[in-house]
């Protein structure tokens, strides 16, 4: 074990927990340790850190030990040390097989709490244990639920990366070659990526989108099914409806040539390539253990949010997200096999940096990341300057209002924000330097007071304070 001191010092964690005396919260916390990485519990020791000592003699450290033994299943290691000259009952575990029951109640340890694990996850976490995939289990499917032709439109898709696809090849075959059949049984991965009601057995394997005005007005709602190729291609079809697009011409045409008959770009509000990366992700990365929970993507007119169900996996950060290189560790690794397989998905971790380059190149702020223990985010925002973004970002509402005046205006001058916000002639020039120093402003020397304030159209390289 480690350092006693040293545990005590760093205080509660994911793996360590202080308990005065022993009671059932005790065990609880101990099937919490079992039942996500192990850990250690310190009897005698206020949640403060502060060592008050356990008192029990030998004959009640082996009632703990048998407590644990015949209620949770698991066997402990138990120790008494010395700490501030008093005692300290010391007990490990380490992490379980199988969940451990705490009287008929599953736990598990998030940050330094224990938590009872809801009865919608239970079976996540028992396969989780067993190391077996939501896709890769196959339950009383049949070879009739499949789509032929969302087959063979797959081996249209995979000619490059899959040697052994044929166009001759029968379905039953193809789907044990991608390892879609277990024991002559079909697997859920096979039916939401060639089934032809995929819905019929995973009612929340959906999309749900629809374009906002604002936070509760709703202009267009739709859900997106069918199997998880349909839906990337019904997501992509519906953004187009909802953005608007301009048009670039390559050159310019001579006498004879007509401006119809120039090659043409479309430029839409948002990289369509990375709105349909995120939606991919959303569809592999998704957490299909969560029933009734689905992917949402809502458009509005200054962003589009993607959310799906499930957290990041294997420990993994929003900050490693960005970095390029970093690890791919796909919750469902039959989906992302075959999205790879058909050129729709990279597999070495690629898919964020290639949404961040995306947008870069395509002028508008990169997608933010968030995530939860329970859903995982991407937004994509049209402007740099949305007053949400500048108070993240630590400016003040002063601030805030005098860039929604440049983005209508154009300009503003020292007059002008003090005239605006209120502010004092120091306050107002110490502001503007602020937001010229941050990359937000850049200024246009004049005589005097006439010196004008315009936006910069990169993206700042600014942080949050």
């Amino acid at each position: 074990m480690d350092n006693l001191t040293a545990l005590i010092r760093h205080g509660e964690s994911e793996n360590v927990e202080f308990k005065e005396q022993w009671n059932d919260h005790g065990l609880e916390a101990l099937a919490s340790f079992v039942n996500t990485k192990g850990g250690t519990l310190l009897i005698g020791v206020r949640d403060n850190g502060a060592v008050i000592g356990w008192t029990g003699d030998d004959r009640a450290q082996q009632t703990i030990i048998n407590q644990i033994v015949e209620i949770l299943r698991v066997q402990p290691s138990v120790s008494i040390q010395q700490e501030m000259k008093k005692s300290v009952l010391v007990i490990e575990v380490r992490p379980g097989t199988t969940l451990a029951t705490c009287r008929g109640r599953y736990f598990q340890r998030v940050g330094n709490t224990t938590r009872e694990i809801p009865a919608e996850q239970l079976g996540r976490y028992f396969i989780a244990k067993l190391g077996v995939q939501w896709d890769s289990i196959a339950d009383n499917y049949t070879l009739e639920q499949i789509d032929p032709a969302a087959v063979k439109r797959f081996l249209e898709l995979a000619k490059n990366r899959l040697p052994f696809a044929r166009d001759d090849e029968s379905v039953e075959s193809l789907l044990q070659k991608l390892e879609l059949v277990h024991d002559g049984k079909i697997t859920r991965g096979a039916i939401l990526l060639f089934g032809k009601n995929p819905q019929a057995s995973f009612t929340s394997a959906q999309i749900h989108m629809g374009r906002f005005k604002d936070a509760i007005t709703i202009i267009d709602d739709k859900i997106l099914k069918g199997n998880l190729f349909l839906q990337v291609d019904a997501a992509v079809q519906l953004f187009q409806q909802y953005m608007q697009v301009r048009y670039e011409f390559d050159g310019k045409p001579d006498k004879t040539e007509s401006l119809s008959a120039m090659q043409r770009t479309e430029i839409w509000d948002y990289p369509i390539t990375a709105l349909r990366e995120a939606v991919i992700n959303a569809l592999i990365h998704r957490d299909y253990f969560q029933t009734g929970a689905e992917i949402q993507i809502r458009v509005y007119d200054d962003r589009v949010v993607i959310t799906n169900p499930g957290g990041l996996t294997g420990g993994m950060t929003v900050d490693e997200l960005r970095q390029e290189g970093h690890r791919s560790l796909p919750r469902n690794t039959l989906l992302a096999q075959v999205f790879y397989y058909g050129e729709l998905l990279e597999k070495w971790g690629t898919g964020t940096s290639r949404m961040i380059t995306l947008c870069q190149n395509h002028g508008i702020p990169e997608p933010e990341f968030s995530a939860h223990p329970d859903w995982f985010s991407v937004t994509f925002s049209k402007d740099f300057y949305t007053d949400e973004r500048l108070l993240a970002l630590g400016f003040s509402e002063r601030q805030v209002q005098a860039v929604r005046y440049v983005r209508e205006q154009g300009v503003i001058t020292n007059k002008a924000y003090r005239e605006l916000t209120g502010a004092i002639d120091r306050t107002a020039l110490r502001d503007l330097n602020d937001l010229c120093m941050k990359g937000i402003f850049l200024k246009r020397d004049k005589k005097g007071r006439a010196t004008e304030y315009v936006l910069v159209k990169k993206n700042p390289d600014i942080s949050p304070t």
